[in-house]
């Protein structure tokens, strides 16, 4: 029986009435998420849904991490499309969606809500046994654009390294104390957020939004941590403030997906008054160094590798370069993903490396420290320009809450670098602009552009291909 599901049995059996599942609206106890999960995946396996099948799953939350477990224990694999516009072309055997809530084309649609699920409980249904699974089996399927959002590529995530990051949550993730992370379960991290839930026997709070009443639920459950990406938590922040909110058994902030500003350290700092844990890594390889953030210290050092975790910084001939040396970041470690699947097969990654795209230097101690990504990099007239160093200084001015430069072409025909800027009504940009050309004398932007957000990922990373398109489009 795969994990999630053993210790789902085994809560079950133990604490019944403990709550497993939480949200502002309504709590699923052990007891009662068992019953869920095998009455689910009893009307699931009527409905025609098998072991082998690939699920497209959009649901709220707590009703997505219900339908999840059943899946599993049908033998099938997931692949959730929550805030996913339009998944590339999966070969879906299968959609569970709410009712209305899509037309993907797919040989078979079920429309599930709580009603649904209630339903199938109250039926008591014969719940089909759990699946056997082998380590190289695929049981989720997690979508990641990657940074700059570009095509979507499909991670296949086997069974064995669903047991190793099972057995290393500690090392790699969360440890067991009382958790908000604002990251969904379409991501790597959320997922292994509701999967070390049920490891430690804890409730796993389900939120679909952020906002003041979410805010409010997540006081009242006395959380310790609060996990997000820098987008996230500064979301969160905000509405925390707006509406005079506490979160007094905080005791750490952990950030993942991308480098925090500045701004937002003091922000938590302020607010919170509580320290911030960084976490490297992705969704094809989980944690892959953690950090504690220091508010004037260097954001871009991101600690040394976790037990289990080879790491290297190459050159573009893959060999390993002196310490010291800028080169591409690569890394192993048993819990990365089996490779992506590219039109239903799977081409699994070279040597067992995944090469992320980031720059990096090696320190003696091993640390490693960011330069960047390399296919972000800026090639202006021949010199190559990190576009997050100009995002950096433009989010330390007053009133800027955020920022992100990207590539453009000029007037003449040049290539040029631009800058969106997401501001204050009393910001003045042309203050920004002269900080700007004094800070950065050969890498300012030409232009300015004031935006109600910026386009990121799931995970709160930029998207620059996207700005630049759509900067170019009103250009025309």
């Amino acid at each position: 029986m795969l994990e999630p599901l053993a210790d789902l049995e085994r809560h079950a059996a133990e604490q019944a009435d403990a709550v497993a599942v939480a949200t502002p609206r309504r709590n699923y106890t052990f007891g009662q998420l068992e019953a869920a999960v095998r009455a689910v995946s009893a009307r699931l396996d009527t409905a025609g849904v098998t072991s082998g099948h690939l699920v497209g799953v959009d649901l709220p939350a707590a009703l997505e991490w219900i339908v999840d477990l059943a899946l599993m224990r049908l033998g099938a694999c997931a692949v959730s499309l929550r805030g996913v516009a339009e998944p590339h072309a999966l070969g879906l055997h299968a959609l569970i969606t709410e009712p209305g809530r899509r037309s993907t084309p797919s040989p078979l649609v079920v429309e599930v809500d709580e009603l649904w699920v209630d339903g199938a409980v109250a039926r008591d249904p014969d719940a089909p046994a759990p699946a056997s699974w082998n380590d190289d089996a695929i049981v989720r399927v997690i979508l990641t654009s990657g940074t700059t959002g570009g095509t979507p590529r499909a991670a296949a995530y086997s069974v064995g390294a669903l047991r190793y990051r099972t057995a290393e949550q500690h090392v790699h993730w969360t440890d067991g104390r009382p958790e908000l992370t604002l990251i969904g379960l379409s991501t790597t991290g959320g997922f292994h957020a509701a999967v070390a839930c049920l490891r430690h026997g804890i409730a796993y709070l389900a939120l679909d939004r952020i906002d003041a009443e979410t805010m409010r639920f997540a006081a009242s459950q006395h959380i310790r941590v609060l996990c997000g990406s820098p987008t996230q938590v500064a979301n969160a922040l905000h509405a925390l403030v707006a509406a005079n909110i506490g979160l007094p058994a905080l005791e750490e902030v952990r950030l993942a997906g991308a480098t925090p500003g500045a701004g937002l350290l003091r922000l938590i700092a302020d607010t919170l008054g509580v320290p911030v844990r960084g976490v490297y890594g992705s969704t094809e390889g989980g944690g892959i160094s953690q950090h504690w953030y220091e508010l004037d210290g260097d954001r871009h050092t991101v600690g040394v590798p976790l037990p289990g975790v080879e790491l290297e910084v190459v050159d573009q001939e893959w060999m390993p370069v002196p310490v010291g040396t800028e080169g591409l970041i690569r890394y192993r470690t048993p819990g990365l993903v089996s490779g992506y699947l590219v039109n239903g097969r799977l081409v699994p990654f070279v040597g067992g490396w995944f090469v992320p795209g980031d720059l990096g230097t090696l320190a003696p101690d091993g640390g490693l420290t960011l330069g960047g990504r390399e296919s972000e990099l800026l090639n202006i007239g021949g010199v190559k320009l990190d576009p997050t160093s100009i995002d950096d200084v433009a989010l330390a001015f007053p009133g800027v809450e955020d920022a992100a430069a990207f590539g453009m072409e000029q007037v003449t025909g040049l290539p040029g670098v631009a800058l969106a800027v997401v501001a204050r009504a009393s910001c003045d940009l042309a203050a920004l602009d002269v900080e700007l050309r004094a800070r950065l004398p050969r890498a300012h932007p030409t232009a300015l552009w004031r935006v109600s957000e910026i386009p990121r990922t799931r995970l709160g990373k930029v998207m620059r291909a996207k700005l630049s398109e759509e900067f170019e489009r009103l250009k025309l």
